[in-house]
Order: structure tokens, then sequence, then C-alpha cells
């Protein structure tokens, strides 16, 4: 007989194509639930990449009432608000409800406007796609045609359930069991009882708390065996979320002294980031990470990923931090981040950049773009965010061959463990909560049967239930810190949380830390550094510092919570001098820098709104000395400009804020809040910039007042720059000694390292 089995997921059926080599006779042919709807389903029109539908939804979306729904149309700000949209879409169309049945179930008119917007952009998208010969994953239900060849070629197709199907699946089901019989095998319980009403509506009353196999071609259940809800497991609270770790390795140490095979063990991460920790202290690799690593932890991605940011200035990025990462700053300087170009200039003008072509993953979704985005023309920086949204879901394979299965939730359908644990068993990721709906509530949900948020956490305490009650073994972690509470779903399963572990950190590190107070030394070769102001001034001050930043390339302490007004104003001049290099009426300035702010920082933030007003309130003097500078017929010819030279035979490169023109007369501005000047810093760019001009004014505009205060003899500075050059060139190897000064580790951002500073 022709058999076709059908799996949850991949890794299910690799076990159960073992079970069946064991049994030494010929295979069924073995498939996925997801490979097997692409078999019986055939479409005349092709489906849309799955990047590629967020423009063209973007541009069906460009009507006047598409505002009322407050969502940016911003390529940029429409990309992670149109993931919204397309589930809309697709959960619509896959349980067969209608924007009608929507309506309908809005008895207050609460979300009547809101439907029939989406309404109009699910029918203009449709026909967008159509007009190309295209359809989404949303309109498949309605286009489809059954494989029926595909489906002659078994006599029977068996269906092992986990988890949940829309109306839609139940269609094909039902289609299919037409032709050839269909068998399923599945488990009920209290947490799937809308699966069993949606097999009532086909007459099939399934019996309660059972394992049971039905035939669906003749809707009659074939066995079943009723299931005793009885686990094993032992459950422990700690403190901090990192103590579940000692427990989770002590558990697995105790499942493998009984008897248990490592391979026969399973790690359960309701939330998959705290793998990244499970990794950390994993020293003797003896963890299997079924879901692969995250590609975003990946070098290439996180180079990408910093040009990103410093285009669209989400976050103040330094030159050094680029040149860690191998980024050629003169040729990223070079190019217009808002150019409009095709695909293909744009990988083109960033060819200097590490795209990891050479990862199989990574350049499938380079030859679909130059594929898919053919004939498109976008902003580069637009690019660059499209390609980082497609790569960033890409997985590496964990391949240090570890025996013991670390899986999410999800992936635990279809097979089990004789030793599974648990960590993470808190209210806030056992079951995962939903996002909200963006357009409907939990009632109208009901109304239109569609699945609700209590409908999907019933979904996954159904797989949980199912992975702990076939465990031989098992452990339930969960951690108290931030007030964080067990889940609730614990009492559902019968057990009661009591054991609260008292854990001690010291046993995750198998050696203590301690600081060596030898001094470290290094070579260093100043002919081949470019030298910038803060690097030299970093080896002046303190040659320690410099080892940790420069020879080991530790990075600084990013404190998020910290606001950065130097940053903040810097960059709205940068913006407001790059697109107005001239002023002349007062209004006209103050109307242009609130319109940067705007521009550059949203108001979504309490803090950032104040600063904002404050900043607009401080700078009046700012705008008075400015418009009468203006007046005197200078004009802004460069922001930010980059400037490099040599300096007494040594490489330097810098930044200058500003560089002004008024006929002959050149004046090189550097932005201080108050009066901090630095002496060396204006020597150095003296220095680079006499190359470059025969005569300028180096001056400083003191924030926020607006003083401009001109450099004029800078002999003595330029002198002693020079002989602190003289001493650098005399180095080849430098003893790290620490700072003298203890008043400058202060604000050091290493000094945990040193044992200095406020962390003593």
């Amino acid at each position: 007989m022709r058999v076709l089995e059908i799996y949850p997921n991949s890794r299910s059926l690799r076990v159960a194509q073992k079970s069946y080599l064991k049994e030494n006779r010929l295979l069924p042919t073995l498939t996925t639930i997801g490979e097997f709807e692409k078999s019986i389903i055939m479409l005349d029109r092709r489906v849309v990449d799955r990047i590629k539908r967020v423009i063209y939804l973007q541009e069906v979306s460009k009507f006047d009432n598409f505002k009322s729904l407050n969502i940016d149309v911003d390529l940029i700000k429409f990309f992670s608000r149109s993931e919204a949209i397309f589930k809309f879409f697709e959960e619509l169309s896959h349980e067969r409800v209608t924007f009608n049945d929507l309506t309908a179930g809005d008895s207050y008119s609460e979300f009547e406007r809101d439907i029939e917007i989406v309404e109009r952009l699910f029918n203009s998208y449709r026909e967008y796609l159509h007009r190309y010969n295209l359809t989404d994953r949303a309109f498949i239900p309605d286009e489809y045609r059954l494989n029926r060849g595909y489906i002659k070629r078994f006599d029977r197709i068996e269906l092992h359930l986990e988890g949940y199907l829309t109306r839609f699946e139940f269609e094909l089901i039902d289609e299919v069991s037409k032709s050839v019989e269909f068998i399923i095998h599945m488990e009920t319980s209290q947490f799937n009882i809308k699966l069993q009403d949606r097999f009532r509506e086909f007459g099939i009353e399934l019996p309660e708390d059972s394992t049971l196999s039905l035939n669906f071609t003749t809707r009659e259940v074939l066995t079943s065996q009723k299931v005793s809800m009885e686990i094993n497991a032992k459950t422990f609270g700690v403190e901090e979320r990192v103590s579940q770790v000692i427990l989770m390795f002590k558990s697995i140490s105790e499942m493998v002294s009984k008897g248990v095979k490592p391979e026969d063990i399973a790690v359960v991460l309701p939330d998959e980031n705290f793998k990244e920790i499970l990794k950390l202290y994993d020293k003797f690799n003896n963890l299997n990470f079924a879901m692969g690593f995250d590609y975003t932890k990946e070098r290439a991605y996180k180079s990408i990923e910093l040009i990103h940011n410093l285009w669209h200035r989400d976050k103040e990025i330094s030159i050094d931090r680029l040149e860690q990462y191998g980024i050629d700053i003169q040729k990223l300087n070079s190019i217009d981040s808002e150019e409009l170009v095709g695909i293909n200039q744009f990988f083109k003008r960033l060819s200097f950049i590490d795209f990891d072509l050479e990862n199989e993953k990574v350049k499938g979704v380079y030859e679909r773009f130059l594929k898919e985005f053919k004939g498109d023309n976008i902003s580069i920086r637009s690019w660059i965010f499209l390609w980082l949204r497609a790569v960033m879901e890409l997985k590496i394979d964990d391949v240090r061959g570890g025996k013991i299965t670390v899986i999410g939730a999800l992936e635990s359908r279809g097979v089990e463990f004789k030793g599974v644990v648990v960590v993470d068993f808190n209210d806030d990721f056992v079951p995962t909560i939903p996002a909200k709906d963006m357009f409907l509530n939990s009632n109208i949900r009901k109304l239109a049967k569609l699945p609700t948020r209590g409908d999907r956490e019933a979904h996954q305490k159904q797989l949980y239930k199912r992975l702990l009650e076939r465990a031989e073994i098992a452990t339930i972690i969960y951690s108290r810190s931030e007030n964080r509470s067990p889940a609730q779903y614990l009492y559902e399963l019968g057990i009661v949380p009591k054991n609260i572990e008292d854990v001690n950190l010291k046993s995750l590190y198998n050696h203590s830390i301690t600081y060596q107070d030898i001094n470290p030394i290094f070579n260093i070769d100043v002919d081949s550094v470019r030298w910038s102001y803060k690097r030299l001034k970093t080896l002046i001050e303190c040659k320690r510092r410099y080892y940790y930043q420069y020879v080991m390339g530790l990075r600084e302490r990013s404190d998020r919570l910290s606001f950065n007004e130097g940053i903040f104003i810097h960059r709205v001049f940068e913006r407001l001098f790059r697109e107005y290099p001239q002023f002349r009426e007062r209004q006209d300035m103050a109307n242009a820098i609130n319109l940067t702010m705007d521009r550059l920082y949203s108001d979504s933030d309490p803090k950032m709104r104040y600063i904002k007003i404050l900043w607009q309130r401080r700078l009046d003097n700012f705008i008075d000395g400015q418009i009468e500078y203006f007046n005197r017929g200078y004009r802004v010819i460069e922001t930010e400009s980059r400037i490099e030279g040599d300096i007494s035979g040594l490489r330097f490169e810098g930044i200058v804020d500003r560089v002004d023109k008024s006929r002959d007369n050149i004046n090189i501005f550097d932005y201080k809040m108050a009066s901090r000047v630095d002496n060396l810093q204006m020597a150095i760019y003296h220095e680079l910039l006499k190359s470059q001009f025969k005569r300028f004014n180096l001056a400083i505009i003191e924030l926020p007042k607006g003083d401009i205060v001109e450099l004029k003899e800078l002999s003595g500075e330029i002198d002693n720059l020079k002989s602190e050059i003289e001493k650098v060139k005399g180095l080849r190897s430098v003893e790290a000694k620490r700072c003298s000064e203890l008043s400058k580790c202060r604000y050091c951002p290493f000094q945990l390292h040193c044992q200095r500073g406020e962390f003593i």
C-alpha cells in the first residue's frame, strides 16, 4: 500500500524516519505539513516575494483615508507595521472570515471605519498584484487548484496532528479525503477545545482527554485511549534569571546519572533569546541548539547594521567603531545615501562592504534580490534597510555536536523526550502572549469565529502539557527576578511551585575573576596607524586605556539611559546647515531648527519632547548671533567635513563641524558645549587644514549661547603637538601603565578592568 505520512515539522519527521529504519521494512513516504500543502496546492500566479510585497503594499496604501490609521508610509517605518497587516490578511482568508463578518461582529461600531479602510487596502493590494500576474499567501484560499495528480500517488494519507488547523486547512483535508483515505492521529485535552469544535463542524465528535486516530474520509473514530495527566516534574524557583543555568545543568546531570541518555534530554526555552546565555556557559559544548543562532550576531550583519544606523541617524556611530569592522570611511563618506539606484548599482556602490556572500544562505538572499528587484529604483539607505530585513531571520546552524537538544516550544511538536528541563516558566513567557491586534478586539474575534488570544495561549499550553506528560523525568525552573511570578499554568497542570533554591552564581565560572597588577606590554607600529585627536590624546594620557581600546579592541560601555546633549545638538546643526546654508531672517532660522529637530527626533518620548523645547529656547542668542553673522555675507559650504593629512610624519584624520565662506574668507568652526576647548585638538585641525586653505580662521562656537571665539595664536599649541608626536614616533613597545591622575578615571569606560572609579 502506498502511504504518505505527514508530520508537524522536520524534527518530528527525522525521529519517525529513524524509528522506521529500526523496523527493517520499507519506509512510507514522509513529509511535513508545510511541504504537503505546497505539494497539493497549484496556482496560476506566482507568489510575491515576502520583502517586495511590502513595497507593493506601501504603494497601494497612499490614499487619504489610510492616514487615519496613523501608520507612517515611509518605507522603513511602514515595514514593521506592514507585518501586522499581512498577518491580518492571511488570518482572515485562511479562517474564511469576510470583512462583512467583522462588521457584523462590531456591534458598537468601534472598528467600523478601520475595517472599511483595511478592506479597501486588501482589495487594492490584490488588484495590484494581479496586474503583474502575482498573488500573495493571503489570497491562496480563493485562487488555488488541488493537485489531484499528487494525491492519486497514494492509497492512504496519515496526518500526525499537533496543534491547530485553520478552516482552509480543514477544507484541504476534506477535499483530499474525497479521493484517498485520510487518517488523523491526535490528542484531545482541555487546551484544544477550539480544534475539537472544528471537527464537530464536519460531524466528528471526539472523545475528551484521549489519544486517538480517526478516519476523516468516513468521519469515524478508529481508536481511542484515555490520557491521565500525570507529570513527574520537580519545580524550582531562583532569585536571578541567570541562576537557572546552574539548576538546568544540575538537573541534566541527575537525569544522566539515572540512566537517561543525553540525546533523550531536551531543554525547552519559552524565550529563545535565552539561548545566548546558555551558549555562554556551555563550556564543554554539551548543548545542541536546534533553533540555530541568529545571523544578526554575525560580524558581516553587524557591520552593515552600523552603516544603516549611521545613515538613519538612529545612533551616534564613531569612526573608531566603523574602523573596527573594517569599513573604509573614505569610501563610505563618498556615498550619497539618498541617491536613487537600482539593485545592481546598490551592490556595486557598496562593493567595499563584506556582504558575506560566501555563506550559502546569504548568497541565496542576494540572488533573490537581483531577480526580484530588477528594475526597481529606491534610495541606497532604503536598499540597505531591505537587505538587513531579508537576512535578519537567517539562522546559523549549530555544528558543535552537543547531544542535549535545546528547542523552543513549537519545535517540540511531534517529538518526545525522556528527560525535559523547562526554564523561564514565568507568566511573561508561558504561554507567550500574542501582540495586541491592530484592528479587532477579542469580542469581535469571538463573534467572527477567529482565534482569540485565549485560543492561542491554549494551543501553547497543549504543547507543554504533551511534552511534560510523555517525559519520564522533568524539571521546571522559574525566576523571581524583577518581581516575576511562576506561570499560573503550573496550577492548571496540577503542579504547586514550592522549591526556592539559593544558588551560588560562582559555580557558573570554572575560575575566579582576578585582576592582574602586572602592566601588559604591547607593540605599536606608529607609521601604520591612522591617528586621530582622540587616539593620540588617549595614548598620551593613559597607556592602559589605549591598550584596552585600540589593542584589545574592547568596546566602551553604552549607557542607553543617559542623554548626550552634545551629540543631540551636533546632529541637529549638521542636518540644518546641510539643507539651509544661509539664513537672513531670524524666524526662518528658528522654524528650520524646529523642523529639523522634529525630523531627527520623535515626539513619542516625553523626555525627548522636553529636550527639544528646552533647546529651542536655549538657542535664542545663538540664532541672533548667526543671523548677524550670515548678513555679513557668510554661508555654510560644508558640514561634518572629513580632513586628513600628515603631521610631522604621522598620518592624521579628523572631522570639523562646519566650514563657512565669504568671498576669500574661510571660517572653520567647531561646536563646543560652554568653553571646553582642547588645544591639542585645535592644533591638529590647524595643521591638517593649512594644506587645504591658504588662509583660514579657526574658531569655536560656544553652545548654547552662540559666542564665536577665534583661536588666533596657536603656535605654542602646535609646538607642543609636534613635541608629543616626536615622542610617539620613538615608540616601538609600550608598557600599558595605569593613569597616574585618578580624577581622569571617573568617566573612563574601563574603570572595572583597572579596579578604579565608582566600582571600587
